[in-house]
């Protein structure tokens, strides 16, 4: 009988052209909102922060695509930030398929990112001062083993540092040869 008399009430209150929702509605309407169907704004990046510069540079765009995929790209344009990220240059990594990055899932985005990244701001000065170094990343569990050999700088003994000191307003970036994959 209960479920009876709310039925009625709803139709007496609510169906009727006297009740609050008598209206038809759609959800943007509902919740007060634009219309939601149109293309969405482009997001805005803190100038030079390293999201931004990621973002804006044409050689950066696989590396741009996992950041987003890992969903940090948020993190990286922090202005508290203060990273190191090793980011590889797309003609660097043209031999790997671009299949693997369409089918990349969010974890494996997340080291990727996590593993080039350093806690702090390592200059080529600090990167350059010892023959062999461990220096431990953002993924707690990988670390990079940086090696100098005749004025070249390597991380993992297989990937080449070919741009240095990429200044952010947050961080710092190094351009490598190659994605890290730990």
């Amino acid at each position: 009988m209960r479920v009876y008399n709310f039925f009625i009430f709803l139709v007496k209150y609510k169906m009727t052209s006297s009740g609050p929702y008598s209206e038809a509605m759609n959800f943007t309407q509902m919740f007060d909102m634009n219309d939601i169907r149109g293309q969405l704004p482009e997001i805005k990046y803190r100038k030079n922060s390293i999201t931004d510069i990621i973002n804006t540079h044409p050689d950066f765009s696989k590396f741009k695509y996992i950041l987003i995929l890992a969903k940090l790209e948020g993190i990286y344009d922090d202005i508290q930030a203060n990273f190191t990220v090793f980011v590889p240059s797309d003609r660097s990594i043209r031999h790997i398929n671009d299949n693997i990055f369409l089918n990349m899932d969010l974890l494996t985005a997340r080291n990727i990112i996590k593993s080039s990244t350093l806690k702090r701001k390592i200059t080529t000065s600090i990167l350059e001062d010892s023959l062999s170094s461990w220096i431990h990343t953002q993924e707690p569990t990988n670390r990079l083993l940086v090696t100098n050999k005749n004025g070249r700088t390597f991380l993992n003994n297989t990937i080449n540092v070919i741009h240095k000191n990429m200044q952010a307003t947050n961080g710092i970036i190094h351009v490598i040869d190659d994605l890290i994959i730990v």
